[in-house]
C-alpha cells in the first residue's frame, strides 16, 4: 500500500507526463522561442481546474531551458537526466550569458494595482539580472518610482466621509483631496509613459527574449483578476516581452461579468492575442491513472464481482473523472479512509460511494439520510414506488449518473426504478462482501472506520482459518459474552451470522472448525441470543445454517469428514443430530419423500448409516437421563420420535410417568417457546397442544400425577400450572 498521499501539484518532467501534455508543452517552447514579438505578445494557455495546464506550461518551460542550455554548450542528454532543481541551478548559472529569461510572477501574493506593477518590476528585474547601472535596470527602476501613490488619498477620503466631520466640511475635504490626487495623478501618469518609453527602447537594444508565466489567474478574487488583466494589458506591448497567462476561460468571464464593475465580454480577446486551449486527457489515460493508484493502495484486494466493477466503472465513476486532479481528489480520499477499512467494505461500493461524496454531495447527503431506511435498519413500511420516487437524485449534479450509483449500490432503489443495474446476488453474498446495500455493514462507510458493533473480517478469518480454532474462539466468545443490557444484535450472535457468511462464501468449514464450534453448542443455544427481524431468529437456527451452507460448498471427501465429526464428536449432540436429521429426511428417510438431489448434502448410505447412529445416541441419552442436561430435551425426543417407531418411545415415557422427579422433570419441558408478532407487538409464549402427545403417552395420566404429587411437591405444583398455562395459551 502507498503510504503518501499523491501530490496535487504540476509535473515538470516528461516522465511523469501520463496524459500526453508533452507534445502540447513541446510545441509551446518552440512557438515562445521562434516568435520575434517586437511588440510583445499575450498567449493564454486555457482549461478546467485540474486539466493540467500548469504542468503543460512547467514542461515547456523546461525544454527552453534545455533546449537554450544545449545551445551554450551543455550535452543534451546529460541535461534531461536532471531533476528540476540541478536543471533550475544550471540554468541560474548561464543567467548572464543567455537572452531568454523565464519569468514566473505570481499575483496572489500581492494586493492593488500599485503593488502589483512594483512586485512585477522587481520579479523581473531580479530574474533578468541586469547590470546595476545598465540601461535596462535603470529603465525599470525608473517605471517603478513614478507609480502613483493613490491609496493614502483613497484612505484619507473615506475616513472623511465617514461622519466624524461636518457633511459640508467632509464634502469640501473629499472635494479638494481628489482635485488634488488628480492633479498628482495626471503629472505621475505622464512620467510613467514616459518611463515605460524609456524601458521599450532599452528592451529593443538588449535584444533579450523575456517569458513571464503567470499561473493560475482563475483563483484570484474578481477584483484581483481584473487588476491582473489590467497590468498585462498596460504592459503587453512592451517588446521582446511574451506573457503565458494560464487559466479557466469560463470561471474567469463569470467571474469578471459579476463583479462589481461589468466587464465587456470581449475584454479578455482585447488582452489576449493567442488562445491555446490544452487538450483534454483521454478517457483511457484517466482510467489508467486511477487504476494504477488504487492498486497502490488497495494492494492485494480482490473484487468480490469484477462484472459489477466493470459497470460501476463506466456507469457511476468514470462520468465524474473528467481531469487528472478529480482522480487525485478520489484516490487520496480512499487513501485516508482504506487504512480504517481494510477487508471491511467492498472496493467497489467503497469507490462509488467516495465519488458521490467528492462530486456529487447533494446525492451522498440524500443516501447518508436515508441509509437506515434503504437498507431496512429501520424498518419502514412503504410503497415501492413511492420509496422510489421519493429517492430520485432530483438535485444531483449528473441525475442520470448519479441514479445509476445509487442503484448499483442499492438493489431496493434498483427494483423500485425497474433498472437493469439490479444484480442477483443473494443477501448473504451481499454482507459476506460487507455491501453498503445490507443493514449489518453500511455504517462502515460513514463512520470512517469499521462498525463497533462488528468483528472485523480479519477477526472472523482468524478463527475460520486457523488449524486449531478452538483457542481463538473460546477467547472470542467470552470477550463477547458480556453485552451491555440491551444491545442488539447481541455481539455473539452477529458473530455466528459472520462465521455463517464466512463458510458460504468459501469451501472453509473444516472438521477442527466445526469441532470448536460444538464444543460450545450447548451454551449458546441455551443464550439464545434471539433476534427479531421479519421472524425471530436464535443461536439453534443459527448453528444449523452454519452446518448447512458450509457442507454445501465442500467436495464430496470433505462432506464425509464432517459428518465423522458429526457422528462421533461427543458434544454438541442437540446440534450434531437436527444436522444429521435433517439430511436424512431430505434422501426420504423416516416416511418423508425425497427433495432435490441439490438439497442432500450426503452420500445416501452415508447418511442412512449416521441417522441410525445418532438416533441411538439420542435414545441412549435418554435412558440414562443425560438428555435432561441438554439445552432442549423435547427437541432431541421429538428427533429420536421422527427417526424410529412410536414403540420404544411409549415405553420409555411409561418409565418417565412412573417417576415422581422425571414426570415433573417432563412436565417443566413439556410447553415449546412461540415467537408472535401482530397488533399487540412482539414476544415469546409457551405453549402446549395435548394432540402433539396422545400417541405417545396418556396425557391426562400426566395431568393426574402431577396433580396427585401437587399435594406434598411444591416443584409438582409449579410445573403443573406452568403446562395448564401453556395450553391455555395454545388455545387463545
Amino acid at each position: 500500500m502507498s503510504e503518501r498521499l499523491f501530490a496535487d501539484r504540476p509535473i515538470s518532467h516528461p516522465q511523469d507526463d501520463a496524459f500526453g501534455l508533452s507534445s502540447f508543452a513541446d510545441a509551446l517552447a518552440t512557438s515562445l522561442l521562434q516568435m520575434s514579438p517586437k511588440d510583445g505578445l499575450v498567449i493564454s494557455v486555457e482549461g478546467p481546474w485540474g486539466a493540467g495546464k500548469s504542468s503543460a506550461i512547467a514542461l515547456a518551460a523546461r525544454t527552453i531551458k534545455l533546449r537554450l542550455l544545449a545551445g551554450l554548450g551543455e550535452g543534451l542528454e546529460a541535461l534531461e537526466e536532471l531533476a528540476e532543481d540541478q536543471l533550475d541551478a544550471k540554468w541560474a548559472a548561464k543567467a548572464k550569458i543567455r537572452t531568454t529569461h523565464i519569468v514566473r510572477f505570481n499575483p496572489w501574493n500581492f494586493s492593488g494595482q500599485e503593488n502589483l506593477v512594483r512586485a512585477f518590476f522587481n520579479e523581473l528585474a531580479a530574474q533578468i539580472d541586469a547590470e546595476p547601472e545598465g540601461k535596462l535596470k535603470k529603465a525599470m527602476n525608473s517605471v517603478a518610482g513614478y507609480l502613483p501613490s493613490v491609496a493614502g488619498v483613497l484612505a484619507a477620503g473615506g475616513t472623511l466621509a465617514t461622519g466624524h466631520l461636518p457633511a459640508a466640511a467632509a464634502a469640501g475635504a473629499a472635494a479638494r483631496a481628489a482635485g488634488e490626487a488628480a492633479e498628482r495623478a495626471l503629472k505621475s501618469q505622464s512620467s510613467l509613459e514616459g518611463a515605460k518609453k524609456k524601458l521599450a527602447e532599452a528592451l529593443r537594444e538588449a535584444d533579450q527574449r523575456i517569458i513571464v508565466i503567470i499561473d493560475d489567474l482563475d483563483r484570484l478574487l474578481p477584483s484581483e483578476m481584473r487588476a491582473v488583466f489590467s497590468l498585462v494589458k498596460s504592459l503587453g506591448d512592451l517588446p521582446n516581452v511574451l506573457y503565458v497567462l494560464s487559466f479557466d476561460e469560463t470561471i474567469v468571464r463569470n467571474a469578471l461579468e459579476q463583479s462589481a464593475e461589468k466587464i465587456d465580454p470581449a475584454f479578455l480577446e482585447k488582452i489576449v492575442q493567442v488562445s491555446l486551449k490544452l487538450p483534454p486527457p483521454w478517457r483511457d489515460e484517466l482510467r489508467q491513472l486511477l487504476f494504477t493508484r488504487l492498486n497502490a493502495i488497495t494492494g492485494d484486494a480482490e473484487l468480490a464481482d469484477l462484472d459489477r466493477w466493470r459497470r460501476a466503472l463506466i456507469g457511476a465513476i468514470d462520468p465524474y473523472l473528467e481531469t487528472p486532479r478529480d482522480v487525485t481528489r478520489l484516490v487520496n480520499t480512499i487513501q485516508v479512509i482504506w487504512p480504517n477499512v481494510e477487508g471491511d467494505v467492498d472496493v467497489t461500493d467503497l469507490i462509488v460511494i467516495t465519488t458521490l461524496q467528492l462530486f456529487d454531495p447533494d446525492v451522498y447527503a440524500l443516501i447518508r439520510e436515508e441509509i437506515e431506511v434503504i437498507t431496512h435498519a429501520e424498518y419502514r413500511y412503504e410503497d415501492e414506488k413511492k420509496f422510489g420516487a421519493r429517492l430520485e437524485p432530483t438535485s444531483a449534479k449528473k441525475p442520470e449518473v448519479a441514479k445509476e450509483a445509487m442503484a448499483l449500490l442499492f438493489p431496493r432503489l434498483a427494483r423500485a426504478w425497474n433498472s437493469l443495474t439490479a444484480d442477483g446476488a443473494y443477501y448473504i453474498t451481499q454482507k459476506e462482501q460487507r455491501r453498503i446495500c445490507t443493514k449489518q455493514y453500511h455504517r462502515n462507510y460513514f463512520c470512517f472506520g469499521r462498525d463497533a458493533r462488528m468483528l472485523s473480517r480479519a477477526e472472523v478469518e482468524e478463527i475460520v482459518l486457523a488449524d486449531d480454532p478452538s483457542p481463538t474462539l473460546d477467547a472470542t466468545l467470552k470477550r463477547l459474552a458480556d453485552d451491555p443490557p440491551g444491545r442488539s444484535p447481541p455481539r455473539i450472535a452477529t458473530l455466528l451470522e459472520q462465521i455463517t457468511e464466512a463458510v458460504y462464501a468459501k469451501p472453509l468449514l473444516t472438521p477442527s472448525l466445526l469441532r470448536a464450534i460444538l464444543d460450545h453448542s450447548d451454551d449458546l443455544i441455551r443464550r439464545e441470543d434471539v433476534v427479531w427481524e421479519f421472524h425471530a431468529t436464535d443461536n439453534y437456527e443459527r448453528l444449523s445454517t452454519i452446518i448447512s451452507l458450509g457442507v454445501a460448498k465442500l467436495d464430496v471427501s470433505n462432506r464425509q469428514a464432517i459428518l465423522e465429526v458429526l457422528v462421533n464428536h461427543k458434544a454438541g449432540l442437540q446440534t450434531r443430530a437436527i444436522a444429521i436429521e435433517r439430511d436424512a429426511r431430505c434422501h426420504g428417510l423416516f416416511s418423508r419423500g425425497q427433495t432435490h438431489e441439490s438439497e442432500r448434502l450426503f452420500a445416501a448410505d452415508r447418511i442412512e448409516a449416521a441417522a441410525c447412529a445418532v438416533r441411538e445416541e439420542i435414545a441412549a441419552a435418554c435412558e440414562d437421563g443425560s438428555v435432561w442436561q441438554t439445552p432442549n430435551p423435547v427437541r432431541l425426543i421429538w428427533m429420536w420420535r421422527r427417526m424410529s417407531d412410536k414403540d420404544a418411545l411409549s415405553s420409555w415415557f411409561a418409565r418417565v410417568l412412573a417417576d415422581d422427579d422425571l414426570v415433573v422433570r417432563l412436565a417443566n419441558e413439556l410447553p415449546g417457546r412461540v415467537y408472535r408478532s401482530g397488533g399487540r407487538g412482539t414476544g415469546v409464549f409457551w405453549t402446549f397442544e395435548r394432540g402433539n402427545w396422545h400417541d405417545l403417552f396418556d396425557v391426562d395420566a400426566l395431568f393426574d400425577r402431577l396433580e396427585a404429587l401437587s399435594a406434598s411437591s411444591p416443584q409438582a405444583t409449579s410445573a403443573l400450572t406452568r403446562l395448564r398455562e401453556a395450553e391455555q395459551a395454545a388455545n387463545d
